[in-house]
């Protein structure tokens, strides 16, 4: 039983490895290709200022962050005695993410996806690691699927042209650091075992409520499909939820 364990907290570090090398190397890719294949520099214009310079700065602290005060979570990819600060490890994680929830040229959609499924499954093996001493399984696993969910609510920064662009892009900066911040507030609370209950008022409201004015402004433009399919999915699980788990306490 203890070889399987160690076995799952391998994978685990595999698995959230495996999300930092392919986001990290999008990101790195579209950075390079903006600079030396479109030759309009990372300072073109406004937006891609902001966008360009967030996801180098994500990259920066990701690295800084991995190999200054991760350095244990890089031992447990090779050694299944060494348990990672998983607080420290979750923060890195969303550091990383901030630079992926901007919609830069170049961006490969399909490979960032492939990143947050291998973060997703790193989660979902933690849950079983921690699920045997958990009050309540039922919680615990919808809490999971929850915050899944919510991840896919955080609706990407995308460029626009509508007539008030400039407030619209702040205001999608604004959002997508607000909930990712908010995911990653989740996710620790995931991967160190305190996530039976992860139906917290305040990052739903949030969500609620930037994703509708973010949407809202861009709809003539082009609506946001996915961020409102999984915002209502969100808010329609909170709700379910809080529902189960009153009736659970019963």
């Amino acid at each position: 039983m203890e070889k399987s364990e160690h076995k799952m907290s391998v994978a685990i570090s595999w698995l959230i490895m495996l999300y930092f090398i392919i986001l990290f190397a999008e990101r790195v890719q579209s950075m390079a290709r903006v600079v030396y294949v479109g030759n309009k520099g990372l300072l073109s214009s406004g937006f891609d200022s902001y966008v360009n310079v967030l996801t180098c700065c994500s990259l920066l602290a990701t690295l800084v962050l991995l190999f200054v005060i991760n350095r244990d979570f890089l031992r447990s990819l090779f050694d299944s005695s060494v348990v990672p600060d998983y607080s420290k490890l979750s923060i890195t994680a969303g550091v990383l993410l901030v630079g992926g929830m901007v919609h830069s040229e170049y961006t490969i959609a399909p490979l960032q996806f492939g990143a947050y499924g291998a973060l997703i499954l790193a989660m979902v093996l933690r849950t079983v690691e921690t699920a045997p001493t958990a009050d309540s399984k039922l919680k615990l696993w919808y809490s999971l699927a929850y915050l899944t969910v919510f991840s896919m609510s955080i609706p990407v920064m995308y460029h626009s042209n509508i007539e008030h662009a400039t407030l619209f892009h702040i205001l999608s900066a604004i959002t997508a650091l607000v909930l990712v911040w908010c995911f990653t507030y989740m996710m620790r609370l995931v991967f160190i075992g305190e996530a039976e209950d992860l139906l917290l008022i305040v990052p739903v409201v949030i969500m609620a409520v930037l994703d509708t004015v973010v949407i809202v402004m861009r709809w003539h433009e082009e609506v946001n499909t996915f961020a409102l399919i999984f915002a209502i999915a969100s808010a329609a699980m909170f709700v379910i939820g809080k529902i189960m788990f009153a009736a659970v306490k019963k």
